[in-house]
Parts: structure tokens; C-alpha cells; sequence
């Protein structure tokens, strides 16, 4: 999936793009900051390269419309879509991407936590109840997550992830809304020696691990193509805290 996803993408993100931007120009606000090209690996159990509902048909009938946040990685930087978390597909990288990631092996979360030990930088999308897209049920084979599932590396930075049942969350100042969002929260015992520092009423957990640094959102639906990129009441918001979120994990680290 990689390997195609690399090969058939850029023109069409190229088109999709063009034709969101002058459809709505919530989506200008750029969702990923304009960073030196580099080589960053992105994994997700969403339907970011293609979009919901687009099979194999309909991609080659140029029907694809890839996850702004793909489109900006694909068209700027040297993108991995990591289907494996191991040392080949993390060689040579700087950030790594988790949206709602697949069930991790025991050694992928080795591979993961010795990456940012290392000095590499992760963002991690992980929802406690995802929502889009929707009409895929939970037992739905080709659906994503709808529970993040990242509980033993979270443990092992000693955090956890709960579901408070929150509706809707506005975070100020930035005014970026979370949809079902969860919570971290402390965890005795951790056997790692991340250093975590809970903000944003809990829906953010930014550590440091070894030399290396990673932000924790606790939620994935504040991506949803609709909030993102179509929403007045979010779009530009949540592109926007994206986008510094990123500029600050990108930043050299101050502590």
C-alpha cells in the first residue's frame, strides 16, 4: 500500500487540493508548518491517502481524496506510509505521525519508543471513541480503530488514557474542537523514564523520552475531513493547532 500510495498520490493530492482551496478558504490555513524537506513516517488505520469509502476502482478512476494532512506530507517531504514500524521503515527519520494507529506488536513498541529515545520526534493522534468515518461499524474489517489501542507504550510513559464521556471540547486559546476527546492522566509504575507533562484540561500529554520528544493528543476526530477542512466552526482552528503543534515538536528542544 505504501509503495502504490507513493507512486499514484501526487497528482491527484495536487488536484484535490486545488479544488478544496477555492471551494472553501477555511482550508487555506496551511495544516502542516512549511518545515525543510525531510523524511517522515506516517501511520494510520484511517483512510488518510485515499479517503472513506474509495476503493482500488476508484482510485485509478481518480476518485481519491487523500486526508489534507497526507496531501501536505506527501507534496513536501520524502513520506514513508509505514504498514510495519521497525528500523527500516524508521531509518533516516526525524517524525513520525501515529493517527489512530493499528494494534502495535511488542516489537514495533520497542522500535517506537527506542526511535524517540533516540532523539526522533512523534506526533500520536489516539482516540478513546472515534467517530469518523462514518456508516463503518466496529466490526467493520476495513474500518478504523474506534478505540485507541496504544495503552502499553502509553503505560510504559506512565500515562494513561481514559474516556471521560466529554461531548465536545473548545481549547483556549486556540479554539481547536475535540469531539468525544479523552484524557490522560498519570500512571503509577511506569518502567520507562519518559517525563510527561499533562496540559490542555488533559486532552494533551507532551514528554520527553531519552533525547527525543513527542505530543499526545487525545482524540483523532478533530481530523475529521468535514472539521477540518469544510467546518467554519473549526476548520481553520484546528488546522492552525495542528500545524504549530508541529512546529513546536520540530523546534530544538529548550529544557
Amino acid at each position: 500500500m505504501a509503495l502504490l500510495a507513493a507512486a499514484c498520490s501526487p497528482a491527484s493530492t495536487t488536484e484535490r487540493g486545488s479544488r478544496d482551496d477555492a471551494a472553501s478558504p477555511l482550508s487555506a490555513t496551511p495544516i502542516f508548518p512549511n518545515l525543510p524537506r525531510q523524511r517522515i513516517v506516517l501511520m494510520s488505520s484511517l483512510p488518510l491517502v485515499y479517503g472513506a469509502g474509495v476503493d482500488m476502482a476508484g482510485m485509478i478512476a481518480g476518485k481519491a481524496r487523500p486526508h489534507p494532512l497526507y496531501s501536505a506530507l506527501v507534496q513536501d517531504h520524502d513520506l514513508v506510509v509505514a504498514d510495519v514500524l521497525d528500523g527500516k521503515a524508521l531509518s533516516g527519520a526525524r517524525l513520525i505521525v501515529l493517527v489512530q494507529p493499528r494494534a502495535l506488536t511488542p516489537q514495533e513498541l520497542v522500535a517506537l519508543d527506542g526511535f524517540v529515545r533516540d532523539g526522533g520526534r512523534m506526533l500520536l493522534f489516539a482516540d478513546p471513541r472515534l467517530e469518523w468515518p462514518a456508516g463503518m461499524g466496529l466490526g467493520d474489517p476495513a474500518g478504523p480503530l474506534r478505540s485507541s489501542l496504544v495503552s502499553p507504550l502509553l503505560s510504559h510513559w506512565g500515562l494513561e488514557l481514559v474516556d471521560p464521556g466529554l461531548d465536545q471540547v473548545r481549547l483556549a486559546p486556540s479554539q481547536a474542537v475535540l469531539v468525544h476527546p479523552g484524557q490522560f492522566g498519570e500512571r503509577p509504575g511506569k518502567s520507562g523514564d519518559a517525563s510527561c507533562r499533562i496540559t490542555a484540561e488533559g486532552h494533551v500529554a507532551r514528554c520527553s523520552v531519552g533525547r527525543g520528544r513527542a505530543v499526545l493528543i487525545a482524540d483523532a476526530d478533530l481530523l475529521d475531513p468535514e472539521r477540518i477542512d469544510v467546518s467554519a466552526d473549526s476548520a481553520r482552528a484546528n488546522r492552525q493547532w495542528v500545524h504549530d503543534i508541529v512546529a513546536e515538536l520540530d523546534g530544538e528542544d529548550s529544557s
